[in-house]
């Protein structure tokens, strides 16, 4: 770009900084449709739970019979529903995030610095100082700051570790659930019951 103008300048840093914003709301909005369909599938879980037998499956097999309630399903649906926004988050949005950010990075260094404000770093620059460093700060020089940061833990190590936390708490509520079902006195329900290929109901005595 041969001799912008602060207005020029201004307009493609406006943009950008735009963009950024879009990505990042794309993302957050995955986030928020992951975590109301395990809100969704964790409630209806606990309503099943509380009709005992009347939602489980019961296997017959040579060493005893083996009961699948319907919320083990549920839960499991939650986290691999999970896990499939997880995958579109970090693998889609917020690449394009990362790019967007990236991008605003440059300019602010390449063309804002030296021809808009005279700062050690622009916003796109410290927000992504704070994101990507959990001790970023600054010190006073002469009246300007100085941004520092050396521990470095990004937004998307955040992110995987937060997604993780999520499925292995659901992995664990499932399995929880399916222990628990197994040893609880059978109820006057009619559980459905599968021997081989075939499925019949039990009827009441």
């Amino acid at each position: 770009m041969a001799n912008p103008t602060n207005q020029e300048l201004i307009s493609i840093w406006s943009k950008a900084v735009d963009t950024q914003m879009h990505f990042n709301e794309m993302s957050v909005r995955s986030r928020q449709l992951g975590l109301t369909f395990v809100t969704a599938a964790l409630a209806l879980a606990v309503v099943l739970i509380t009709q005992q037998n009347e939602f489980a499956l019961t296997f017959v097999t040579g060493w005893g019979s083996f009961k699948l309630h319907l919320a083990v399903l549920l839960i499991a649906a939650a986290a691999a529903g999970l896990l499939a926004v997880r995958r579109l988050d970090l693998s889609v949005y917020h690449r394009m995030l990362i790019g967007a950010v990236e991008f605003g990075e440059d300019f602010e260094e390449q063309y804002m610095k030296k021809h808009v404000f005279i700062l050690d770093k622009g916003m796109t620059q410290t927000i992504s100082l704070y994101s990507r460093y959990s001790d970023a700060g600054y010190n006073e020089q002469g009246g300007k700051r100085a941004y520092h940061g050396s521990e470095r833990y990004s937004a998307g190590e955040k992110l995987k570790g937060f997604y993780n936390g999520v499925l292995i708490s659901l992995i664990g509520a499932a399995i929880f659930v399916l222990i628990v079902t197994n040893l609880a006195e059978p109820s006057n329900s009619n559980p459905i019951t599968t021997s081989g290929s075939t499925e019949q109901v039990q009827n009441a005595a």
